[in-house]
């Protein structure tokens, strides 16, 4: 892609949260403040709130990325409108804990269980809910609940919940009250100044080795604030499609005029997108499954089905762009023919350079008019932009799902070992015992 192009180490404005990349603004730094401030307490709730993409999850994988494994185990859970009845089940698979018995009591049993060895090992148990915004009243009042669990006074569950602004309506209810009363600390998280914006992205740029190349104007930066009114996850987003943009048209220099563009492009595909037909027979995608993050490990939990299904192969010919909208085409029931391979990132950045470098492939021959052309052109880059941006989303779950895969798969080995080990030591001291009891009777 255009790290290759531009000589960078990796994706300075991708969009999962990744600690190496956290940027403390003075609203980011404050709200990792409260946030270790709930931890040297060790009780309550902490309450974080934010708007859509200013930062919330990020600053999450940055504590996580803080916290020390030897007095702290923590787990996040991603999943929104647990019903009551099934958050117990919920946070045992945030922690790997696997019940015993059967039924909610089974699953109270194992996480007090839990908690209770985890305090003979000198640890703190903390559960990160995020997107505490789409929870039940009832489902709040079951956490409440759950925090009270202590052992002489020291409390051994403590949860930070992380949320939209509404979620801080929510909390006034009078329903949650005695919730509200558990709550130690609340933080609203804000977006960057238009110089801290400025610093973000410079800093997102040095971590992945940039140097001056391309460069960006005072003007640049002026009109990325004003059109993403400093909320980083918005600042990603454009950032990326002109760094994008920089590559194909082998600019080095994104100036305002540059921003403007590429504002423009993107308004332009979200209105295209807006006024194009749904398919006649859409198919029904199955939903990914729950991901959990637990800082005790740092693996994530959830399987996901194998698709039945394969995409259909491809022509021969054409461009790399033309096998990617093949291959997102449709789908064929799943043979053992010969099929053409997935498309990877090096296929991808081909096509990039392709398309920086010469005519259009796909550009029609023979326009009637000057403007039809321009039209026709202005078309195909577009397609040629959403193109790469799709690709790159479906590497990236592609990626990512395997190694979910991989983990889970690590996981059922160590866990069938570990069952092994169990049953090998319970069938020797059975042994001694008999062995005792045979020379006891001789």
């Amino acid at each position: 892609m255009y790290e290759e192009y531009f000589g960078l180490s990796g994706a300075p404005f991708k969009l999962n949260p990744d600690p190496k990349f956290f940027f403390g603004s003075r609203s980011h730094n404050k709200a990792m403040a409260y946030l270790h401030y709930g931890l040297k307490q060790a009780e309550g709730f902490i309450v974080i709130t934010g708007p859509v993409g200013a930062g919330k999850t990020m600053l999450i994988s940055h504590l996580l990325d803080q916290l020390s494994t030897s007095n702290i185990v923590a787990a996040q859970l991603l999943t929104s409108n647990i019903e009551p009845d099934d958050l117990v089940s919920h946070i045992l698979s945030a922690f790997r804990i696997e019940p015993e018995g059967e039924g909610r009591t089974g699953q109270f049993e194992a996480f007090e269980d839990y908690l209770f060895d985890q305090l003979d090992r000198g640890r703190r148990v903390l559960l990160i809910m995020d997107e505490a915004q789409n929870l039940p009243h009832k489902t709040l009042e079951e956490l409440r609940m759950l925090s009270n669990i202590d052992y002489d006074g020291t409390p051994l569950f403590q949860v930070f919940l992380v949320g939209q602004p509404d979620f801080r309506a929510t909390l006034d209810s009078k329903k949650l009250e005695q919730l509200k009363q558990r709550v130690i600390a609340s933080y609203h998280l804000e977006g960057l100044t238009a110089e801290e914006a400025r610093e973000y992205i410079l800093h997102r740029l040095s971590v992945v080795g940039w140097k001056d190349d391309p460069t960006f104007t005072e003007e640049a930066f002026v009109a990325i604030y004003a059109e993403t009114h400093g909320r980083p996850r918005r600042i990603n987003t454009l950032a990326n499609r002109l760094m994008l943009y920089c590559a194909l048209e082998k600019r080095h220099a994104v100036t305002g005029e540059v921003v403007k563009a590429v504002i423009e492009e993107l308004k332009d595909e979200k209105l295209s997108g807006e006024e194009t037909p749904a398919p006649a027979e859409a198919k029904k995608v199955d939903m990914p499954p729950v991901r959990t993050v637990s800082a005790a490990n740092g693996k994530s939990a959830g399987k996901k089905k194998p698709a039945k299904t394969k995409p259909a192969a491809p022509s021969a010919g054409g461009s790399v762009f033309d096998r990617l909208r093949a291959k997102r085409g449709g789908h064929v029931e799943e043979t053992h023919a010969d099929a053409p391979e997935d498309a990877t990132l090096s296929d991808v950045a081909a096509a990039i350079a392709d398309a920086a470098a010469g005519e259009p492939r796909e550009f029609p021959a023979d326009p009637e008019t000057p403007e039809d052309a321009l039209n026709a052109r202005a078309e195909w880059r577009n397609s040629v932009l959403r193109t790469i941006s799709e690709t790159r989303d479906e590497l990236k779950e592609a990626h990512s799902s395997v190694n979910r895969l991989r983990e889970s798969l690590e996981d059922m080995r160590k866990r069938r070992e570990e069952h092994r080990a169990q049953v090998a030591a319970s069938l020797a001291e059975a042994e001694n015992l008999l062995s005792e009891i045979r020379n006891a009777q001789g």
